[in-house]
């Protein structure tokens, strides 16, 4: 008899994936289910498709013109978000983009100039803000930065979701009545769309025994009024663990209740433990033929435009841009489609996005999973679970990532032999049973959950 505790997963789906593509399934659920540690288990899944967040925005476009009167705006995000809804947005006449990303200021992106967030009232008086996980903190902002100058108007405000929140609230609370549940895990996406404290207070109502267990996807430290950071500290109020998915040095910062975490109370109750991922998927191919050379995947926002065309421009047909959700001509990679062609791959590529954040991307656990030589653009998050060697190489610049390329595929004993490294890494400590072995043991130091089976 094995000790296995009931689990509910309550994944909360992003819009641009399926529900087997979310991360919370190929993340979380998955790999905790691979572990062999989980007994029974139910899932309760949240969220809308693209195209139903497309209709959301064409009408707050209408009510914008309408509330406007045709009057031209600026639209502030000059990212992904603005690529992926660029259909509905440019029914607006818009004059400019805005982004805090400084690097940005001057260019232009989709056909506009991108200004500075501190020039906005030179261009225009009505500013729309094309962002879900960051609508909240930038409406603050703004309004603390040019007050009545300027008029905002937001896509999605505090409950976009409307009358299928309490429909999604009543299934989760039943699901947790009728299976009592040992843990809840929920795997949530933007903040200011997620569940609130008192769901969290109802269910565990519900069943006294359950733990509950929450993620960070990602972190912003920047904006002066965040979303995120209101989110951390509603969730810790409800969690008995939080997983610190991407940054693990900021929980230095949070522990010690430094700016801008003086009122964050419950940190012991956070740990980085970047997720692993699916092993169905997510595995050495090693009698295959490599079908790419060099490839960076993933969604090209923020600086990653800029080291895909320096790659581009450099290697031509040898290197492959793949993958990401906000290409334009260009439908996202199926996920079993994506991992195949990870598996094919050479030498990966990963790099930042934001210049306001450093994270361990969920690129490091795939290629390390795959077994794939990893070229990663230096950060501390990733240092703090792989040395240099360990199926990774980090690159501080274009002529060191350009060199490691260069030795890389002119030794591919060196390659296979640091792949080898990764491997063991992998094997060792970053491993699906390993990862939800430490999430169970935080749980239950020093007991067993409630739940016997076979």
């Amino acid at each position: 008899m094995t000790l296995k505790p009931r689990a509910l997963f309550v994944i909360h789906r992003f819009d641009t994936k399926s529900l087997a593509d979310s991360a919370g399934v190929l993340e979380v659920m998955n790999p905790m289910l691979a572990s062999g540690l989980i007994g029974e288990h139910r899932l309760v899944t949240l969220g809308r498709d693209t195209d139903e967040y497309r209709s959301l925005i064409a009408r707050r476009v209408d009510e914008i013109a309408h509330a406007s009167a045709g009057a031209s705006c600026v639209v502030y995000g000059a990212g992904a978000h603005t690529r992926q809804f660029m259909a509905e947005l440019g029914r607006l006449p818009i004059v400019a983009l805005s982004d805090r990303d400084d690097s940005l200021h001057g260019s232009e992106r989709l056909g506009l100039r991108v200004i500075a967030p501190r020039d906005i009232p030179q261009h225009a008086r009505h500013v729309v803000i094309s962002s879900r996980a960051y609508e909240e903190g930038i409406e603050a902002d703004l309004r603390a930065q040019h007050g009545d100058q300027i008029t905002l108007h937001t896509l999605y405000g505090r409950n976009p979701d409307g009358a299928l929140r309490g429909v999604w609230e009543r299934e989760i609370l039943d699901a947790v009545r009728e299976f009592q549940p040992d843990v809840l895990v929920h795997t949530p996406v933007h903040p200011h769309e997620n569940l609130a404290p008192s769901v969290f207070d109802a269910a565990r109502a519900l069943c006294p025994s359950m733990k509950i267990v929450t993620l960070w996807w990602d972190y912003d430290e920047a904006a002066t009024n965040s979303s995120y950071l209101d989110y951390e500290r509603a969730s810790l109020a409800w969690a008995d663990l939080v997983i610190e998915n991407s940054n693990g040095t900021r929980l230095t910062k949070m522990r010690a209740h430094e700016p801008p975490y003086e009122h964050h109370r419950h940190t012991e109750r956070v740990i980085f433990h970047p997720t692993v991922f699916d092993p169905a998927l997510f595995y050495p191919e090693p009698e295959t033929p490599p079908q790419y050379e060099i490839a960076l995947f993933g969604s090209s926002v923020g600086r990653r435009r800029d080291w895909i065309d320096r790659l581009k421009s450099r290697y031509g047909e040898r290197f492959q841009h793949l993958g990401g959700v906000y290409e334009q001509d260009r439908a996202p990679l199926p996920v079993a489609d994506y991992a195949a062609a990870l598996r094919r791959t050479k030498i990966c590529v990963n790099t930042q996005t934001y210049p306001f954040r450093s994270q361990c991307k969920g690129k490091v656990r795939e290629a390390l999973g795959c077994a794939v030589l990893l070229l990663e653009e230096d950060n501390p998050e990733t240092r703090l679970l792989l040395a240099p060697g360990e199926g990774v190489e980090y690159f501080r610049s274009e002529d060191e990532l350009f060199t490691l390329i260069d030795q890389y595929l002119a030794d591919d004993a060196a390659r296979q032999a640091t792949v080898a490294r990764g491997q063991q890494a992998w094997r060792t400590r970053m491993n699906a049973h390993g990862w939800t072995e430490r999430i169970l043991s935080t749980l239950w130091p020093t007991s067993e959950p409630a739940h016997v089976s076979a």
